[in-house]
This record gives C-alpha cells, structure tokens and sequence, in this order.
C-alpha cells in the first residue's frame, strides 16, 4: 500500500512540468487581458441604451453620437477596394485634468460591425475605429485637458458587410496603476452605453482616384 500523502496543488505542479507550463501561460494571459482593460471591448453587457444626440459620460469622457453614414471616401481618402467607411458623427471632450492617449481614445468604442478591419488593414473580431477631427479630417492622437472636438469615428469593413442600422458600444475605463511599471493609466475598459444609428447607405458610385500632377 502506498503510504504517500496527498500532494498540495503547489507540488502537483513540481511534479508535471506540464501544468507548471499551462500556469505560467495562463498567468500571463490574466496579465495581458489586465493590461489591455480586460475583456469587455468585445462586449456590450450592462450597457445602457441611449438614443443618438444623448450625452454619455464614459470616464474619462462625456460622449455624444449624433448621426452615422457609409462611405467610400472620406476627407480625401477613399476606402480600399472592396471595402468602405462606416462614419460616426458626434463630439468628444475629456473631463479629466491630465491629457489621455490614442489608446485610451479609441478604446472607447466599438461597434456590431462584422468583417471589419484595423487601422493597418487586418482584419479583427472587435471593430476599433480610427478618431478623425471633423472639420480636417486629421487623426485625433489623444486628448488634452478641457479640450472638446467635433470627431468622425471610423470603422472599416467589407462593403457588403455595411448595414443599414448600428449599435456603438460606448466603454469607460478606470484610473489605477499598472501592472507593469505601478504607473498610473486608463484601465479595464467596461461598456456603459450602446447607442443604436440609422446608418446613411453608400452612394452607389465610388469617387475617382485624383490624376497625377
């Protein structure tokens, strides 16, 4: 008869080199889904539904959509082929005393978009726009203190994949340190409204590519 005890989970680990591995992975897992702001991009539970032109605060934001269109092109910059814009129109301003990055930005939102692309042309589960400055179109690389902006949040999808109607998920994030580094930042991204939009549909022409000078 065997007189050995039962082994604690930390020794049944020593003992399979295996399940050390898995736990590492999956530790380092739990720490990157932390890191990013958790698993909540990809989600719309407890959300609120709000109607277009409603303002949102969505820390460390306060939000309002107002109206949203199919595109071909948009400030000059047509869609791939095959491919369109699904634009949202509304205005952004930070209510918080320190400037915020991109990241931060575009993080908080997401759409039910599907067959949607990055802002590099690879295609992802959960739509993450581009934030353009409405009145030139540029690229909107984060938000300063007191700073309020007219944006176009930009998603791109395949173009049979524009629908006629669309649900932004607004998500807020929490001030904490980092995991990393003990830094203080914009973490754990969790939805707080879903606004639904009638989408304007493509016009049925695209734009022709500007000559050569």
């Amino acid at each position: 008869m065997s007189t050995r005890g039962v082994l604690s989970a930390a020794a049944t680990v020593r003992e399979h080199p295996r399940l050390s591995t898995a736990a590492a992975v999956l530790a380092l897992a739990v720490l990157l889904v932390s890191l990013l702001g958790g698993w909540a991009s990809s989600r719309s539970e407890g959300a609120v539904r709000v109607a277009a032109g409603t303002e949102v605060e969505a820390a460390p934001f306060r939000v309002r959509l107002d109206e949203a269109s199919a595109r071909l092109e948009l400030h000059g910059d047509a869609a791939e082929e095959g491919q369109a814009l699904v634009v949202v129109a509304g205005w952004i301003e930070l209510t918080v005393p320190e400037s915020v990055s991109a990241t931060v930005l575009t993080q908080a939102f997401t759409a039910d978009l599907s067959s949607a692309y990055d802002q590099f042309g690879s295609p992802v589960e959960v739509p993450e726009p581009s934030v353009r400055v409405s009145a030139d179109g540029v690229s909107l690389r984060g938000l300063g203190p007191g700073l309020r902006y007219d944006v176009q949040v930009t998603f791109v999808v395949d173009e049979e994949a524009v629908p006629e109607r669309l649900s932004v998920t607004l998500l807020e994030h929490r001030l904490r340190p980092s995991a990393l580094d003990g830094d203080l930042g914009w973490f754990d991204a969790q939805p707080v409204a879903l606004v639904a939009l009638d989408v304007t549909p493509l016009p049925t022409t695209r734009p022709e590519p500007e000559a050569l000078r």
